[in-house]
């Protein structure tokens, strides 16, 4: 937890806003394994997409400005070992790393990180099948 007071607000922001990204994120990907097929709608999966857009742009533009490389400026934080989960898993999913340059050097960054590389799920370096639902977000 940093000691200045502005990264400390800035930390806790960035926590906080990580769950509407994750949210935002299972909304579109989990949308056909929780809606049964009779139930789905064309409109539903455009909004949710839309959505998760609008989130990761958003992101996108917290690390353009940001004071530093991490989501809360210059150094390591809680904020980033609750969200990098997230922006791990939208890339897992295919997110497009030319669309999102600041998020996807951010995310490459740290996955070469000790702890990051202890919990790498085996399955994500073992298979790429499935990677591409977030190809066109």
């Amino acid at each position: 937890i940093p000691d200045c007071s502005a990264e400390k607000a800035l930390m806790y922001q960035r926590m906080f806003e990580g769950l509407t990204l994750t949210q935002k994120m299972a909304d579109v990907i989990y949308y056909n394994w929780k809606v049964p097929e009779g139930e789905r709608h064309d409109s539903a999966v455009k909004r949710n997409r839309e959505a998760l857009s609008a989130e990761v742009k958003l992101w996108e533009g917290y690390l353009q400005k940001a004071s530093g490389p991490f989501l809360a400026g210059k150094n390591f934080s809680l904020a980033d070992v609750i969200v990098y989960p997230s922006i791990a898993y939208i890339f897992h999913f295919g997110l497009c790393e030319e669309r999102y340059p600041k998020l996807a050097a951010y995310y490459n960054a740290n996955k070469e990180r000790p702890s990051i590389k202890a919990t790498w799920p085996p399955s994500w370096l073992e298979s790429s099948q499935g990677q591409d639902q977030l190809k066109d977000i």
